[in-house]
């Protein structure tokens, strides 16, 4: 396994306007196993069309193509009107992944979690809830959640970093809830600022050697152009590392 690559490493870049298939492009002389772009940073006017063109380069690259939803699945007493409109978008583009944050579960029904798995079962586009960094990514709150939920075929991507806006270790939440991740977003958190990840840290290692191997692992955090080689070597080795003792 090799690490994967969320287009948050280019947060500089995204914000000052270049597009996420430019970006994505400067990757091409790594082994990536898959690239997760960020809904936000599309211009609408030419979404379609640059959707079509990572698409073409996934394809070209051998690289699983993800995508992160800036939007909460359940509202309140609803799932996402726009969950199918999502869908059908992955589905046109060969998209393996779609991701949500959780949101308000607070009247999760019986219906609710049917009508889920009824959606979820008439497709092979794979869709995951975060914990987020407020009042619904508690421990308990994501526990819970994912419990009612295991009936559906909705996955589980563990944000490493967004713990630490909720004061919950990642290692303490990782403990709780390694079964049920589908996909990890690495980063690390430290007084509520982003840093780049050292060997030193154990921390980060000690989760990715408990993690399971088919799950795979994204840098989801800003990095500077001039890091990004080491930055990726140092998850590489960890990865293959964990593979050897398989």
């Amino acid at each position: 396994m090799y690490v994967s690559i969320n287009t948050a490493v280019f947060l500089d870049e995204l914000q000052a306007g270049i597009s996420q298939l430019t970006c994505l492009h400067r990757l091409t002389d790594y082994s990536l196993d898959a690239i997760e772009v960020r809904g936000e940073f599309f211009n609408t006017a030419t979404k379609n069309a640059e959707l079509q063109s990572i698409d073409h380069l996934c394809q070209q690259q051998n690289w699983q193509f993800y995508y992160s939803v800036p939007e909460e699945l359940f509202q309140t007493d609803k799932i996402n009107p726009k969950l199918t409109n999502y869908l059908n978008m992955a589905a046109r583009n060969h998209i393996k992944s779609l991701k949500f944050s959780l949101g308000d579960t607070k009247q999760l029904t019986t219906e609710i979690i049917d009508n889920l798995k009824k959606q979820l079962s008439a497709t092979a586009v794979q869709v995951s809830i975060e914990n987020q960094p407020n009042q619904f990514g508690t421990l308990a709150n994501v526990t819970q959640n994912l419990t009612k939920l295991a009936t559906t075929k909705l996955g589980y991507t563990f944000d490493a970093g967004n713990w630490c806006w909720v004061d919950t270790p990642p290692l303490t939440a990782f403990s709780d809830l390694k079964a049920m991740v589908t996909v990890f977003h690495l980063k690390k958190i430290q007084q509520h600022d982003t840093i780049l990840l050292t060997p030193e840290d154990v921390a980060w290692q000690q989760i990715l050697a408990q993690l399971a191997p088919t799950v795979p692992v994204f840098l989801e955090y800003a990095i500077p152009a001039d890091q990004l080689a080491t930055q990726i070597k140092l998850v590489d080795q960890q990865l293959q590392q964990r593979q050897a003792t398989l």
